[in-house]
């Protein structure tokens, strides 16, 4: 699992997530994407088109990252999802929770 964050420009980052986004990564990724925190009044893209799978701790990953963004006044937005890892956010009601590109 790879999680890379690139600053698009002064307004917009987008999270790069790569692999497979399961247990035994969860932790070292947390770490990984902290610097996210840091951005007030950015839009933020997480970039799934990469993401193989997701596990419930990685679920549990992106709600803190939705609830960080939120308190930052950040717009989230997922994108690129595959039909794998969207159904899985279908089945756990995720698509309810973040904005799509």
């Amino acid at each position: 699992m790879e999680a890379t964050i690139r600053k698009d420009d002064d307004r917009h980052v987008t999270l790069i997530l790569d692999g497979r986004l399961d247990t035994s990564v969860t932790t070292q990724t947390e770490k990984e994407v902290e610097p996210l925190f840091d951005y007030k009044d950015y839009e933020i893209v997480i970039d799934c088109s990469r993401l193989e799978y997701i596990s419930s701790s990685g679920l549990r990953l992106l709600m803190a990252i939705n609830q960080h963004c939120f308190a930052n006044h950040c717009d989230l937005f997922v994108k690129g999802l595959r039909e794998e890892v969207y159904d899985v956010f279908q089945t756990t009601g995720f698509v309810h929770l973040f904005q799509f590109k």
